[in-house]
């Protein structure tokens, strides 16, 4: 997955700015609410995620959409893809 210098330098950047907390909890809930106090949000904070856990993308995403500070962004993924689902079964 390719991005450009500065957000693989912001990815990078938060993951190291972060590691302390997932070394010190452990706790994917605690990593999300940290990330998104610091202004870390959607595929960055997945792409923090995985980088920190050393895990594939599903599971970031499942740590990413359980943390209770990331409802807002569950429930905009959740709509969306309603939508798209809708917009499939009007085409068929």
């Amino acid at each position: 997955m390719g991005f450009d210098a500065e957000r693989s330098a912001r990815i990078t950047a938060m993951q190291e700015t972060a590691r302390p907390v997932w070394e010190a909890t452990g706790d994917t809930d605690t990593l999300q609410q940290f990330l998104s106090d610091n202004g870390c949000h959607g595929v960055e904070a997945v792409l923090v995620t995985m980088g920190l856990l050393n895990c594939d993308l599903a599971e970031a995403q499942r740590a990413f959409f359980n943390a209770p500070c990331r409802d807002t962004e569950r429930r905009f993924h959740n709509d969306a893809m309603d939508l798209l689902e809708e917009a499939a079964d009007h085409d068929a």
